[in-house]
């Protein structure tokens, strides 16, 4: 019903916003792609567990029961999205703090409409140009309100490669949320669907192996885990981290998908950069300047407008 989809919309909001502030505590404590690759590990096998216990398929038909294509098309969001997405995200964590990093995140659902228009043959009209005009509008102009208040100790050029990649990490997030409807897209041959948990299990699971199969020339994985996983100040908010956002987030949003309307759903999601500006300044975790705060509410408002593209030119008729 349409009360549970917006109860477990907002519920995924404040998850999301949790391990936000989880993830940024964990990256400055230990290299993001070391961060990355453990909490894939958990996250596989916590979804797992999860997966087995509601939904009860056997170990094997997680491996069996999806197609070549949605083991292509989700591996490869879990890919671009999770191994790639988040290791930048997690770098821009460490230099730019929880909420300026979230920010970007307006970025995502416009790299996502306009790869979707390519991809998946969705439309645009004006109103979407205008809201991402706003939208962008909104991210420069708080990344010159950024550059202006952020303390002397922090570098210019350190600042820069922080904003660098937080815009990748929101692009490729943005790229693989294409690539996993794509693969949620496709019906199977005796019509069932796949479980969006499952669908999700997928992408956390190849993510997973991609992140260790780059990183197992490199270093000795197996000390990399034991260490990161023994050390009280980067286990606690890793793991934090991980049941906020890949496991109860992806979870409550899956169910928010699925019980209201998309524009709605994404509209909630979207505000994640003031839900976790608001619990930074309360906390008194990090300072915003007024100008900062009325950048993100532009920009947030801008991603409203693009979701609701199609109903405000409808409107203008």
């Amino acid at each position: 019903s349409m009360n549970t989809g917006l109860i477990a919309a907002f519920v995924t909001l404040l998850c999301w916003t949790a391990g936000t502030f989880a993830f940024t505590a964990a990256s400055k404590q230990a290299e993001a792609g070391a961060i990355n690759r453990v909490r894939l590990f958990y996250a596989t096998i916590l979804l797992s567990i999860v997966i087995v216990l509601l939904y009860g398929p056997g170990i094997t038909q997680l491996f069996t029961l999806p197609s070549f294509y949605e083991w292509f098309w989700l591996g490869l969001s879990g890919i671009i999205g999770l191994t790639i997405g988040d290791f930048f995200a997690f770098n821009a964590y460490r230099i730019l703090g929880s909420s300026r990093t979230s920010l970007f995140s307006a970025f995502a659902p416009v790299a996502a409409l306009l790869l979707g228009i390519v991809i998946l043959g969705e439309t645009m009209n004006l109103a979407g140009i205008f809201g991402m005009l706003i939208s962008i509008c909104g991210i420069l102009w708080f990344i010159r309100s950024t550059r202006k208040t952020t303390d002397e100790s922090v570098d210019r050029k350190r600042i820069s490669s922080g904003i660098v990649f937080a815009i990748i990490g929101a692009v490729t997030q943005g790229l693989g949320l294409v690539c996993s409807k794509k693969g949620l897209n496709i019906i199977h041959y005796n019509g069932a669907d796949l479980n969006p948990v499952h669908a999700t299990w997928i992408r956390i699971f190849i993510a997973m192996l991609a992140a260790y199969s780059l990183a197992v020339f490199k270093r000795n994985i197996f000390n990399e885990f034991k260490m990161m996983s023994s050390t009280p100040r980067i286990i606690k908010p890793l793991i934090a981290g991980t049941l906020f956002g890949p496991v109860m987030g992806v979870s409550f949003s899956l169910i928010a998908a699925t019980q209201l309307q998309v524009g709605i759903a994404q509209t909630i999601f979207s505000m994640q950069p003031l839900t976790v500006m608001f619990a930074a300044t309360i906390s008194g975790k990090e300072k915003l300047g007024l100008p900062s705060v009325i950048a993100a509410l532009v920009s947030v408002i801008g991603v409203f407008v693009l979701v609701w593209r199609n109903e405000l030119m409808q409107l203008t008729q």
